[in-house]
């Protein structure tokens, strides 16, 4: 080990809690930024398959729970590239919490079209079909609420003012949405007793090339009627649904401010521990240090904690995207790992070097630049 390696690490064990201390935090940022960073691109990940990029939701301009009528669906069919459309009907159906708010009731009669990617095959919509109180589950559901097969079950609905009584025929594939129990839509206006009206319209088209005009095509018919449309791609209607965009950028803030408030830490920690050392650092420029190697000797440590920071937050990012497809399996399995781009990694490792780098330029820069003599004055 070097002369140069050799003061780096004495410096770094002279007070092991402060290093210790000041590495977690820095690690805490670099964990708290890729967890986060990362949440748009699993997002994105889980919204999209092929199929889900050929289908379009067109709700009410004014908002999801205003509705639209029946003559739309007729319509959005007969526009060119459009395969199949379903009205949906939100429940918001309780079955055991308030916090549960399940059940989408859908037209039945081209389900296998519209959902391919679900796992909806002809066999499995034929089912579907069969049953007027017939309802599709996915896995994860069945494993949350111990359901089975061929079980009857109700839901008491919240944005739909009545109670359901709902029997499973068949599951969904492991590719749906793990809340998205499907059941029919004729039953649910049965009930209701009143004209159909609905709150959005999915419609799947030929190929993704032609959703634009689709989308257009929808809004630009029902321009001039009294309920207007407003016609978005599934991924966008369900990142606007759920306000992911709002909490994404909030989440940006939140991590953004955990990175600033680490870095005033690791500064004034910096500085503390250059200050205590300004009799070692006066004796080293008096035996003839001179102000480059004193300046990279404090930087030095200060990337160095920086460095080991960003390993183990990094490493705590990996660990949770191998555990996690476990952990929340009742709740449906994700490859994390496949989905957090390697460049947010690199960012989060890159943030905790600049981090260390940059906290101690300041205190690094003033002991360097000071003279021998105002060195030696300043402890004695």
């Amino acid at each position: 080990m070097s002369g140069f390696a050799t003061l780096l690490w004495r410096n770094l064990i002279r007070n092991p809690r402060r290093t210790i201390l000041t590495t977690a935090a820095i690690s805490l940022a670099a964990f708290t930024y890729s967890s986060l960073a990362g949440l748009p691109y699993v997002t994105n990940h889980l919204l999209a398959t092929p199929d889900s990029g050929r289908r379009v939701v067109a709700t009410n301009a004014s908002g999801f729970f205003y509705s639209l009528p029946e003559a739309y669906r007729r319509k959005i069919a007969a526009i060119p590239h459009v395969l199949a459309t379903s009205g949906m009907m939100y429940l918001g159906g309780i079955y055991r919490e308030p916090s549960d708010q399940l059940g989408l009731a859908v037209d039945a009669d081209q389900a296998d079209t519209m959902w391919p990617d679900w796992g909806i095959t002809k066999a499995r919509a034929d089912r579907f079909r069969a049953t007027a109180i017939a309802c599709l589950v996915p896995q994860p559901m069945l494993r949350k609420y111990g359901w089975q097969v061929g079980q009857q079950i109700m839901l008491r609905g919240t944005a739909a003012p009545v109670d359901v009584t709902l029997r499973i025929v068949d599951t969904l594939g492991a590719n749906a949405p793990p809340d998205a129990l499907l059941f029919r839509l004729d039953y649910l206006e049965r009930i209701l007793g009143g004209p159909r009206r609905v709150n959005a319209y999915e419609a799947i088209a030929d190929r993704v090339a032609a959703v634009p005009s689709v989308i257009g095509a929808i809004d630009e018919t029902f321009a001039n009627s009294s309920a207007r449309t407003r016609t978005e791609s599934e991924a966008g209607w369900a990142m606007g649904f759920m306000r992911l965009g709002m909490l994404f950028a909030v989440l940006r803030i939140v991590s953004g401010a955990v990175a600033l408030a680490v870095a005033l830490i690791a500064a004034n920690t910096i500085v503390m521990a250059v200050r205590e050392r300004h009799a070692e650092i006066a004796v080293m420029r008096a035996i003839g240090f001179g102000p480059a190697p004193i300046f990279a000797l404090i930087v030095g440590e200060s990337v160095l904690v920086g460095l080991a920071g960003g390993a183990l937050g990094c490493g705590a990012t990996y660990v949770l995207a191998k555990t996690l497809p476990f952990a929340v399996m009742p709740f449906g399995p994700m490859d994390l790992l496949a989905i957090i781009p390697p460049g947010v990694i690199a960012q989060a490792f890159a943030l905790s070097v600049g981090i260390g780098a940059l906290a101690a330029i300041a205190p690094a820069l003033g002991s360097s630049r000071r003279s021998v003599v105002d060195a030696l004055r300043s402890v004695v």
